[in-house]
Order: C-alpha cells, then sequence, then structure tokens
C-alpha cells in the first residue's frame, strides 16, 4: 500500500483569514496556524513494558487528583483560567492531511473531516476561548466533525458554561464524539450525555451510523474509552462489512480495528505528550503502543493521532502545541484515475 499523499494547506498561514466573533478573554485575534502532517510511520504492535497493578493504581489515582483539584482548589485559585486559554490562543495549530481510504465510496472523495479531541473544558480554559477557537477552526469548512473524547476534565458541571461554544459546531453531514477517560471521572456520564446531545453531538456508544451522500454511503462507527467505559469493538463495527472510519479515544485499538479490516482509525487520549523534551520521547506515556502522535500505517489501515485542543494537570504545553487536525479523505489513487 503506497504512503497517502499530504495536502498542502489551502492558504498561506498569513492569509487564512480573519477569526470571527467576539474576542476571547486572552484578547487576541490571531490567524489560525496551519501545518502538513508528516508521513504516516509503520506501526507495531509491540506494547511497552506492562505496568500492571501499579498502572491501574496510577489511573485511579490521577482521577481522584483531578476530582479534588477540580471541585477544591482550581476554582478558588484567581486568574486559573489565563494561563492556558492565553496559550490556546498563540499556539493553536491546523494540522492537515490527507488519507487514502481503501473502499470509500467516490462521492465521499475530498470529504474534509475536523478532529477535536481533548478539549478538557475546566478550571484552565475560558468559554470564550474555546468559542474563538471554534470559530477559527470552522473557518476551515469541514464536511464532518468528529470529537475524540475528553471533552470535560472531572465533572459533569464544568461542561455547562462552555455549551454555547460547542452549539457553534456545524457539519454538512454532522458532529459526531465519543466519550474519553476524563469523562467516565465524575461518575456521573449518563448526566452528561444529555447535555453533548442538546448541543447537537451523536454519541457513538459502541455502535455506527449510516452518511449519506449523492446516493452512496459512509460508514462511520464509535467505540467507548478502552479503560473507564465499557467498549465492545464487535458491537461497535456492526455485522457485514467493517466501518470505513472508526472513532477511539483511544489509539491502542488500532491493531485489532485494523486486523478486523477498519480503513481508519481517528483518536486522541495522548496530548502527544504535553510535556516533551526537544528530540525526545514524551514525558508522560498514554499509549501502551508508542502511538504518541501522527500518522500510523499498518497493512492498508491508517490511525490519526491528534495531540488534541486541551490540559490536564498543570495548565501548560511544553514543544507540544494544541492542534485540530483536518483529515482529507480520498480514493485510492487506482480507483480515482489519477
Amino acid at each position: 500500500m503506497p504512503q497517502a499523499p499530504l495536502t498542502t494547506p489551502r492558504s498561506p498561514p498569513e492569509t487564512v483569514g480573519p477569526s470571527p466573533g467576539e474576542e476571547s478573554a486572552a484578547g487576541l485575534r490571531l490567524p489560525l496556524r496551519r501545518e502538513v502532517l508528516a508521513p504516516p510511520r509503520e506501526a507495531h504492535p509491540l506494547p511497552r513494558p506492562p505496568m500492571g497493578p501499579v498502572g491501574h493504581w496510577l489511573r485511579r489515582l490521577e482521577r481522584r487528583f483531578n476530582l479534588e483539584m477540580g471541585n477544591r482548589v482550581y476554582p478558588h485559585i484567581p486568574g486559573m483560567r489565563l494561563p492556558y486559554s492565553y496559550q490556546l490562543q498563540r499556539n493553536l495549530v491546523l494540522t492537515v492531511a490527507e488519507v487514502e481510504v481503501r473502499r470509500l465510496p467516490a462521492a465521499f472523495d475530498g470529504t474534509r473531516v475536523l478532529l477535536m479531541t481533548d478539549i478538557h473544558t475546566g478550571p484552565f480554559l475560558h468559554p470564550a476561548t474555546l468559542a474563538h477557537a471554534f470559530d477559527r477552526l470552522m473557518d476551515s469548512g469541514p464536511d464532518l466533525i468528529l470529537l475524540g473524547g475528553d471533552l470535560t476534565t472531572g465533572s459533569v458541571e464544568e461542561f455547562e458554561p462552555f455549551m454555547e461554544a460547542f452549539r457553534r459546531l456545524r457539519a454538512p453531514l454532522g458532529v459526531h464524539g465519543v466519550l474519553g477517560n476524563h469523562d467516565y471521572y465524575s461518575g456521573h456520564v449518563h448526566d452528561l450525555i444529555p447535555l453533548l446531545e442538546e448541543c447537537g453531538i451523536a454519541l457513538l456508544q459502541n455502535q455506527g451510523v449510516t452518511l449519506t451522500s449523492k446516493g452512496e454511503h459512509l460508514a462511520l462507527a464509535g467505540i467507548e474509552d478502552l479503560h473507564w467505559g465499557r467498549p465492545d469493538l464487535p458491537a461497535a463495527l456492526g455485522p457485514g462489512a467493517p466501518p470505513h472510519i472508526l472513532l477511539s479515544h483511544n489509539p491502542d485499538i488500532f491493531f485489532d480495528a485494523a486486523w478486523r479490516g477498519v480503513d481508519l482509525v481517528l483518536a486522541g487520549h495522548t496530548h502527544g505528550g504535553q510535556i516533551r523534551l526537544p528530540g525526545l520521547a514524551p514525558v508522560v506515556k498514554m499509549s501502551r503502543y508508542a502511538l504518541d502522535e501522527g500518522r500510523y500505517i499498518s497493512d492498508a489501515s491508517h490511525l490519526v493521532v491528534s495531540r488534541g485542543m486541551g490540559v490536564t494537570g498543570v495548565p501548560l504545553r511544553w514543544d507540544c502545541a494544541p492542534e485540530a487536525v483536518q483529515v482529507t479523505l480520498r480514493c485510492p489513487q487506482e480507483r480515482s484515475g489519477f
């Protein structure tokens, strides 16, 4: 399978256009910076050393830390939202790439999918900043918007001030999403789901949906979080031919999905490490298979892992800019006649 071609930005970074809407809390009206995603790397199903019981203990400790800090500490610190709101406005990147989808119906050739993951509404982000970021991303003209989980950080209540921002997301093929581990942390995910639906977000919980264009159909599926949800890949993929696209918060589902014939997996969760030292691997490794960010390929299946837009733990990213990813779907060259 040849490597998928990369696309060039539709316009130079300095001419993408002004940002619509009101000024954010950071007071910035910057054009959106674009970058081209690097070519895919071969993915290998060789896990990092297992953490065993320590790993499970650390996950529960992380959940408790987020709940306690988010509910008892951060709300009482003046200006807690300002540092990362400023960084998001300054450094947000729209990363673009074309991906060949081997069974893509011709009607969907050129479809632009906007992937946004790990937004982490909560104590580090101002609602106006997120609304402004969404406005800038909507300028890219997505045909389909996919939200890759971790929309919240630790509680349902922290999402409510951001609902107006999420209502701005609209695309011809809809807005679909999955839940991430942080969305489960409060223990009240059943209260979050109606709020997401009220914002026009169709959740895919171990299920699929068929998108239609010009009489042809694109199969999209979503799976629950691998650690805190109840993931069921066979249920998500459904009977018959596997879906063209699988949306998963955690990228570690990739090899199972590829073995079952899924063409493209879109994921987040890793934050790209969030804190990185130049030239070194991420300080915090969130994928067992080192699927930390970017594009990967296994046989004929592709994976795109976004660094995400938000932060957890500390209101900072270092050498790891926040991003949304625009994936342009392409038919294989031998079918398209290129």
